[in-house]
């Protein structure tokens, strides 16, 4: 029995090869963007799974008034950690955390990495798998432990156990042993990225100053802070004890960053909640932003359905020229359940072949799906867990069964003397081929929009005034007042060097972020200190009032230039000479108003901002401005003079309009990946219109040969057989324009704050170009028929 209708399916699938590889081909595309997404949603859900043990786990994290709405930040102040191990009995244990950086040299080689601090019992808290020595090293100040990939990067011939990292820093070099080695934490992790660990007193060691004596003993620093509570029920207990006892130290060390209360965040889910911006200062990886994780899904589902929706069409093209072949079978004994579990086995041996097909696809799908992300890292390891292998089975089973049901039980229904009499027409254009068809369409219509509509946005972001110019600037940080002064000459000395000034923030990282006052009024703003003509290189614009005054002592002291926002959220009608207090005692009057800079970039609301003059002992940055062309050699020129003067600091140049380059990538990628589903889904919505148009014109060409003898013109007969194909598109450019505009404002809502608004033009375009496809797929069937001699169609009907 099964051998026979094994042979039955094969030769079935054979008699119409054409129309099984069109099947095969879209629903393997299909399948195989299917196991991509499932591949990233897998990478993202497994986030931290690494670790074990986690539900004891707390983070003491704080809740202040920013942008008048309570949020979470996920850190501490330094003190708190001791004073918990101290005092509070119900925290089982406590550790801190601080991730950092710093310039490594090993014998000739100048390296940066990632250089986290910890406290001693921090493999207790987390799983890390280390492959030699042990955690007591960290008991050891004069220890490190490395991760594989460094050992991997910087001792390819060699065992690094007892080597010497030198650790260059503010106070001179610092030799550390290399003690133990532990493998990379995957990018799926909270740690991700931690290469080098040390004992966190060395933290303390390089940040100590005898202005403010022991640096963990001030309230003005933070850490991140994790405790183990084995007692759930005294959540409540610690969390009030921690605001009765250490909320007034903090806010009287850091008026400018009041604390309205602490509280314990289970370490388990952190990373989504950092993801989600429900927590700032994670200094911790956040899990994959929810668009990374979403769009991919949606996008996936598209193509399926439109794969599904094709080949139940094409099913059907195929069951319709078998009705002799069902007749007979049921005159000579056959019953309805065999027929039906006979096309549901075809369609699941061609499901089968898709399958394949697909997951051929997605060996390559994958690796370059997962280098457009610098977050993501997936592979397609067929020894995955089981779920893996749930998935691919219920892809299978949804696309075999679902997508065949209606062709095997809807064929398999007709009464074999109707189908012999050859009253039983079967084929062309039914409601289910319409509804079908309209589907498909529709959701190529909203692919080609929504890639329309990206690139518009695109264009919209590359070409949009951020207040500022980052084009043609490299900034360059230094530790000391005096690197910066004789890194200046240099600067100076060189004629293609257009511009260059200094200041002690930068507009993409270190500015801070502080309470604002003015009246009754109190707003956070962005605080940047500048020196001289460092407006002028950056091209702020200056809207109202006048810029600092060269080494002014009073603007130094009291004056300041705010942005539009600033001028808004106070509702100032005369912004000049406003009177603003910072920091609770320090008075500052407005002297300019300057034109809003996106200092965050486009992903988040425009804050306001302040401009303060500062002296040239603050200064920490140094921005240069030249020529596009020349910027490459200029770079070039500065990071060599760097060498020469700083041999054993890492280059610290970079050019400023990187900070844009994250948008340019998300846009970037998004229009590859709806160019691709527009291309997709156009591609099998054709294939099937053109596969139901032929269908339609064989069931009517007696129709055509009679009309033809009648008088009809070729443009007449053409008009008549296309019509119900002109209504399916007009009907499914509605839907799909609708379901497009909505789903491209929700698309960009989540990944910008700043974005273009779909417009006329983008779905008129995509209509147009929709309509020409379709048109152009179907015309040539119709008029090859429209022009066929009326004696043969007749004579052969």
């Amino acid at each position: 029995m099964i051998k026979n209708y094994l042979k039955i399916t094969f030769r079935s699938l054979w008699k119409s090869k054409v129309f099984v590889l069109i099947n095969i081909i879209g629903m393997g595309l299909a399948i195989g963007c299917s196991i991509v997404a499932y591949l990233n949603f897998d990478f993202n859900a497994n986030f931290d799974k690494n670790q074990i043990g986690m539900d004891n786990i707390y983070r003491i994290n704080a809740y202040r008034t920013f942008r008048e709405k309570e949020q979470a930040y996920g850190m501490s102040p330094l003190p708190l950690a001791e004073a918990v191990r101290e005092n509070v009995g119900d925290v089982d244990d406590v550790m801190r955390y601080m991730p950092s950086g710093g310039n490594f040299k090993l014998e000739d080689e100048l390296f940066n990495e990632n250089f986290t601090f910890v406290d001693t019992n921090f493999f207790n808290f987390f799983t890390f798998n280390i492959t030699t020595g042990d955690a007591s090293a960290l008991k050891d100040k004069a220890s490190i432990l490395i991760s594989q990939r460094i050992v991997e990067k910087y001792f390819p011939e060699g065992d690094p156990m007892g080597k010497t990292l030198t650790h260059f820093t503010d106070k001179g070099p610092r030799d550390y042993k290399v003690a133990g080695i532990f493998e990379e934490q995957p990018l799926n992790s909270s740690f991700g990225g931690v290469r080098i660990i040390t004992n966190i007193e060395n933290f303390f060691d390089l940040n100590a100053s005898e202005e403010d004596g022991r640096y963990e003993d001030n309230w003005e620093n933070w850490v991140t802070t994790f405790v183990r509570v084995d007692n759930k029920d005294r959540i409540a207990a610690i969390e009030e004890r921690l605001d009765a006892n250490y909320l007034e130290i903090q806010n009287e060390a850091r008026i400018d960053f009041k604390l309205n209360n602490y509280f314990l965040e289970p370490f388990e889910g952190m990373a989504y909640r950092a993801a989600d911006d429900i927590t700032y200062g994670h200094w911790l990886r956040s899990s994959m932003p929810p668009p990374a994780v979403t769009v991919p899904i949606i996008m996936a589902v598209l193509i399926l359905l439109i794969a599904c929706f094709n080949f139940t069409n094409t099913s059907m093209a195929i069951a319709s020229k078998r009705l002799k072949e069902i007749g007979l079978r049921k005159v000579m004994g056959g019953v309805k359940s065999q027929l039906v579990i006979q096309f549901l086995l075809e369609n699941l041996v061609l499901c089968f072949l898709s399958l394949v097909a697909g997951v051929i696809i997605a060996l390559f799908l994958v690796p370059a799906y997962s280098e457009m992300w610098p977050f993501l890292d997936i592979r397609l390891s067929f020894d995955q867990n089981i779920n893996f292998y749930l998935f691919l089975i219920g892809v299978l089973t949804f696309t075999g069964v679902i997508a065949g049901s209606y062709p095997a039980f809807y064929v398999t229904s007709f009464e074999p003397a109707s189908i012999l009499k050859g009253t039983s027409k079967f084929g062309g254009v039914n409601k289910m081929t319409n509804v079908l068809l309209t589907l498909q369409f529709s959701i190529s219509l909203i692919a080609i929009i929504l890639g329309v509509v990206f690139y518009q946005n695109a264009i919209y972001q590359k070409e949009l005034d951020y207040g500022y110019d980052l084009k043609g600037a490299i900034s360059v940080y230094f530790d000391d007042i005096d690197s910066y002064k004789s890194y200046e000459n240099v600067v100076r000395s060189n004629p293609q060097i257009l511009s260059f000034a200094g200041s002690e923030y930068q507009i993409d990282r270190g500015y801070r972020n502080d309470p604002i006052k003015n009246a009754d009024k109190e707003y956070d703003a962005d605080i940047l200190h500048i020196g001289d003509n460092f407006f002028e290189t950056m091209d702020f614009k200056l809207l109202d009032g006048r810029g600092f005054r060269k080494d002014s002592e009073t603007d130094m002291k009291e004056s300041v230039i705010v942005s539009q926002e600033m001028v808004r959220v106070f509702g100032w009608e005369e912004p000049l000479g406003q009177k603003l207090i910072w920091m609770d005692t320090v008075p500052l009057y407005v002297v300019g108003v300057m034109q809003d800079a996106y200092t965050d970039g486009l992903w988040a609301p425009i804050s306001p901002l302040m401009l303060r003059y500062v002296p040239e002992e603050d200064y920490h940055y140094l921005t240069i401005k030249a020529s596009s062309a020349d910027l490459i050699k200029i770079n070039e020129y500065l990071e060599s003079e760097w060498k020469t003067m700083f041999p054993d600091k890492m280059y610290t140049g970079q050019f400023m309009d990187e900070e844009l380059s994250e948008a340019s990538l998300v846009n970037a990628n998004v229009l590859k990946m709806f160019g691709f589903l527009g291309v997709i889904a156009t591609f099998m919505s054709v294939i099937g219109l053109f596969s139901i148009v032929s269908l339609n014109i064989l069931k009517r060409m007696k129709e055509v040969g009679v009309r033809k003898v009648l008088g009809a013109s070729v443009g007449h007969l053409m008009t008549i057989l296309n019509k119900n194909f002109i209504i399916i598109l007009l009907i499914a450019s509605v839907i799909g324009s609708i379901l497009s505009y909505m789903m491209a404002g929700a698309f960009m809502e989540m990944i910008w704050t700043y974005h273009v608004d779909p417009g006329v033009m983008s779905f008129a375009s995509s209509i147009l170009l929709l309509l020409v496809i379709a048109m152009a797929t179907i015309s040539i069937k119709v008029y090859k028929a429209a022009t066929a001699s009326p004696t043969e169609t007749i004579r052969t009907e």
